[in-house]
């Protein structure tokens, strides 16, 4: 009906619009005017709430980590007042203001967020310490930690076992092995070789061969 309405008021005008097709164009945009107005007032809604959830996963992840770091650098009996560790009470005082405020319809979120950080912060270690105590008792003894995690070597080294001696990763042979392995003694008689003929010269040159007896 719109459109026909739209139409008939390019082509003729819009004086010759009949009132029935102009009420009914009008209805509808009015109508379509109102839905794109609750789907904009969702949507701001939806990325409202999702942008409070992103602020409070980082405000309670952020105080976490702080007080964590706080008691690294610090050391644990630094964050302490008379035996009790601050993050506890401070904790527990955060989240009873942020109840508060919740149920008084004031938010209330940021409160919440910092103090269920601070509160995962001081559970952390007292779990740590808890693990800590529970292996004791069981007696699991601590591995020694070597190179890179790995054991040390337990094997005793044979380096200075013996003063003078420096072991080569053999053992030497018996006396009794060495004899059976080189077998009886032989007696080698040596000939000497006869004497080679010798040329004794004459006076006119020659060589004459000498005899041997």
């Amino acid at each position: 009906m719109a459109a026909s309405a739209l139409q008939t008021a390019m082509k003729k005008g819009a004086d010759k619009v009949p009132e029935r097709q102009t009420k009914g164009a009008l209805g509808q945009a009015v109508d379509k005017i109102a839905n794109l107005t609750r789907r904009a007032d969702k949507t701001k809604a939806v990325v409202a709430e999702t942008g409070a959830k992103v602020v409070h996963t980082a405000e309670t992840q952020g105080s976490l980590f702080l007080a964590s770091m706080a008691e690294g650098y610090f050391g644990g009996d630094k964050l302490k007042l008379g035996g009790v560790d601050l993050r506890a009470p401070v904790a527990l005082a955060a989240q009873g203001y942020g109840l508060y405020e919740s149920m008084a319809g004031k938010g209330g979120g940021h409160s919440l967020a910092i103090g269920n950080g601070l509160m995962g912060s001081w559970l952390a270690s007292v779990a740590v310490k808890a693990g800590l105590k529970l292996r004791d008792k069981s007696g699991t003894p601590t591995p020694p930690i070597g190179m890179q995690g790995e054991l040390p070597d337990s094997t005793p080294s044979m380096q200075g076992a013996l003063p003078g001696v420096t072991p080569t990763g053999v053992l030497p042979a018996p006396p009794e092995v060495i004899a059976d392995l080189a077998g009886p003694v032989r007696e080698v008689t040596l000939t000497p070789e006869p004497a080679a003929p010798s040329r004794t010269s004459k006076r006119d040159g020659r060589f004459v061969r000498a005899r041997t007896d």
